[in-house]
C-alpha cells in the first residue's frame, strides 16, 4: 500500500477509518479495501488471497477478510494439539484466541509450523471450545488425526 501524504497521516487515516468490508476481487491478484467513507482503495496481491491468514495495520489492530457484523464474538476456551498423543489440555489456546477473539465467525488453519508439534511421531487431532458473547454454553469443534497439515476449522456464533 503506498501513502503520498507521509506516514504519520497514514498511519493516523488508517488508525481512525472504520474498515467495513474487506473483499478479494478477480483471480486472487487483487483486494479492494472499503472504507465506512465510501473510500475503495485496491492493492495488487503478491501472492494468492487464500495464503492470507490476517492483516494487520500498523497500529497492531487486526482486520480479516469476513464481515463479521452481527454475530456475538467468539471467546475462545481451550484449545488442544494432540489430545488423543497426550498433549496437555489447552496447549493451543494462545493462538487460537489471537486470531479468533471477537469475531463473529473465525476460519482457522491448523498448522503444526505455526502452533508446534507437542508429540512427535504421533498422528494428533485439533480440539477446540469457545463461547459465544456473555452465553454460558460451551461450543466445541474437533478435527482429525493428521490436522496440523493445514486442516480448516470454523468457529462460528449466532447472529444475535
Amino acid at each position: 500500500m503506498t501513502c503520498l501524504r507521509g506516514f504519520a497521516v497514514c498511519t493516523l487515516i488508517l488508525a481512525t477509518l472504520l474498515l467495513s468490508v474487506l473483499e478479494v476481487m478477480g483471480a486472487d491478484d487483487f483486494m479492494v479495501l472499503r472504507y465506512s467513507d465510501g473510500f475503495t482503495q485496491r492493492i495488487k496481491l503478491e501472492r494468492p488471497s487464500e495464503l492470507i491468514r490476517q492483516i494487520e495495520f500498523l497500529e497492531g489492530k487486526r482486520v480479516f477478510g469476513h464481515d463479521d457484523r452481527g454475530g456475538s464474538p467468539i471467546k475462545v476456551i481451550a484449545a488442544t494439539y494432540g489430545r488423543n498423543c497426550g498433549a496437555p489440555y489447552g496447549n493451543a489456546t494462545h493462538h487460537l484466541a489471537e486470531i479468533c477473539n471477537g469475531r463473529a465467525t473465525c476460519e482457522y488453519v491448523i498448522d503444526v509450523n505455526v502452533i508446534g508439534d507437542p508429540a512427535a511421531g504421533c498422528a494428533k487431532d485439533y480440539f477446540a471450545e469457545w463461547q459465544c458473547g456473555r452465553d454460558p454454553e460451551r461450543r466445541s469443534i474437533s478435527a482429525r488425526p493428521e490436522a496440523g497439515g493445514g486442516t480448516r476449522i470454523v468457529l462460528r456464533c449466532p447472529v444475535r
